[in-house]
């Protein structure tokens, strides 16, 4: 039984300081890739380089620069309202040694004291409705406002927030802002829901594929092969459904498969959220793509969906080593936790809920690709994660202070906040095991968050019919589509009255 990694001191990476310079921003995020540059030449004393300097993957974060001017803001406050539950995105009481609290406290000191401003926080149980009060009254009460993604529709459809292609220094090419995510939510040159990593939240929110170590010895398969396997670019649902379906441990003996046995997969069969990173996952999103004012296709329901739902259908319905059962989508990671399920999805956040008294060592694999033509490896997030955005009310002459603050703390998140909720979630194996800290980079950047969530409840629940039919073991497509087709139409036309007036 291999034993648990010792964790890492973080306190001096986390301290990096930043590099400044001077940026615009981007008005197409999608068109940028942003790889980390892995190795950095020295120069010599006479004028050569010297070997390439290997940089671990907290020290590449910390080279990147956020290319913003130094500003002196005379002390001025920049107020973002958030969900109460979600004020840990934003600020930080004091120092207290647990090492997410710490990384949000000192990341808000470092930008106060650079650009010599105060962070405010502004707490509200439903900023989404909020806003709209705000805005329709003529205020200013707050320069950013946070809400949870699906309910990005309800002040999107009222007209209040700014669109952040106008708002300067904000550059969405930096690795920091989510290209595959805000891409697709850029419609005719406005995106009013940004998702970048000030949002702590889609971290925590974000699915991999989370496997038992001691399970996955016994039955052959260290964590270095699953590494290997997906480093080759060849874990695929058809992979996973051969790995797992080898493995079914009858503990009570009475020949059912059940939660008390042991399992190489296992699901919950409640239509939850677990079910749709299986969009992201096998590249059948976004489910919507639009082109035009009255120019759109509903992806969605095509061939590819079709073999898709084949597939997952085939690893939750048809594997000797899948269990779908349950009542309550908590079970799984509880089943998870108990050494009870070889290997599963499940959210980064779990690692500090349900799996923190969990005995056995635990690593994390993306989730698998369609098959192995598939470019790469894409996730997404629970839709409760956190996106910003700008009121309306908000004074053109203020762009400056505003993109500045919120980049810089995009930035600095990317940086220090996410590398230390890492290590926590990992137990310091991302700073110390570099396969590790690799696949989990390789997670973050494949976070191919459909816009269409955004606006789900509004769309005759389209991001939500995958989930759906996979609970039913359902491939019929083409009759689900014939039910709702005329309605999603119409709410399609309405919802892009948005973008295009």
């Amino acid at each position: 039984m291999k034993k648990r990694i010792l964790s890492l001191l973080l306190a001096s990476l986390l301290g990096a300081s930043v590099l400044a310079g001077c940026s615009n921003n981007s008005a197409n995020p999608a068109e940028t890739d942003n790889p980390v540059q892995t190795n950095v030449q020295t120069p010599s004393s006479d004028g050569g380089a010297e070997e390439e300097e290997e940089l671990s993957p907290l020290e590449q974060r910390a080279r990147i620069p956020d290319n913003l001017p130094e500003n002196n803001f005379d002390g001025r406050e920049f107020t973002v309202c958030t969900e109460e539950r979600k004020f840990y995105e934003i600020f930080s009481e004091d120092l207290n040694g647990e090492t997410t609290n710490d990384s949000v406290y000192q990341r808000n000191v470092r930008i106060e004291d650079r650009f010599n401003a105060k962070i405010t926080p502004l707490a509200n149980a439903a900023p989404y409705d909020d806003v709209i009060k705000v805005v329709t009254s003529g205020t200013h009460a707050y320069d950013v406002v946070g809400f949870v993604n699906y309910k990005t529709y309800t002040p999107a459809s009222a007209g209040v927030l700014y669109n952040w292609l106008d708002i300067p220094r904000v550059d969405l090419t930096q690795p920091w802002h989510n290209h595959l995510a805000n891409g697709d939510a850029t419609i005719n040159g406005k995106l009013f829901g940004i998702d970048s990593d000030l949002s702590i939240s889609t971290l925590l929110y974000t699915y991999g594929t989370f496997f038992n170590y001691q399970i996955m010895e016994q039955y052959g398969f260290s964590s270095q092969d699953l590494y290997d396997i997906v480093f080759e670019g060849k874990w695929t649902v058809d992979r996973l459904k051969e790995i797992s379906s080898g493995i079914w441990q009858d503990l009570n003996g009475d020949g059912k498969h059940d939660a008390d046995d042991i399992h190489g997969y296992a699901v919950t069969s409640t239509q939850v959220n677990t079910h749709d990173v299986w969009l992201a996952a096998l590249d059948i999103s976004p489910v919507l793509t639009v082109s035009g004012a009255e120019e759109f296709e509903v992806t969605f329901f095509s061939d590819k969906t079709v073999s898709a739902l084949e597939k997952v259908n085939a690893l939750y319905h048809e594997s000797d080593g899948s269990y779908f059962g349950g009542s309550d989508w908590r079970q799984v990671p509880t089943w998870f936790a108990n050494g009870k399920v070889a290997m599963t999805q499940l959210y980064f956040g779990e690692t500090t809920e349900s799996l923190t008294e969990m005995e056995d060592t635990y690593g994390i694999l993306p989730l698998p690709k369609f098959d192995e033509t598939q470019d790469g490896y894409y996730t997404n997030c629970w839709d409760q994660f956190t996106v910003f955005a700008v009121p309306l009310t908000m004074p053109e002459s203020d762009g400056e202070f505003v993109g500045t603050m919120y980049e810089v703390m995009c930035a600095e998140s990317y940086k220090t906040v996410f590398p230390a909720y890492y290590d926590v979630a990992l137990k310091s194996r991302y700073s110390a095991e570099p396969a590790t800290a690799e696949v989990v980079d390789l997670i973050m950047a494949g976070r191919k968050l459909d816009f269409t969530f955004q606006f789900g409840e509004k769309l005759s629940s389209l991001p939500y019919i995958f989930r759906q039919m996979v609970v039913a073991n359902d491939t019929g497509v083409a009759s689900k589509y014939k039910q709702i087709q005329k309605p999603l139409n119409k709410q399609i036309q309405k919802f892009l009255e948005i973008y295009y007036g």
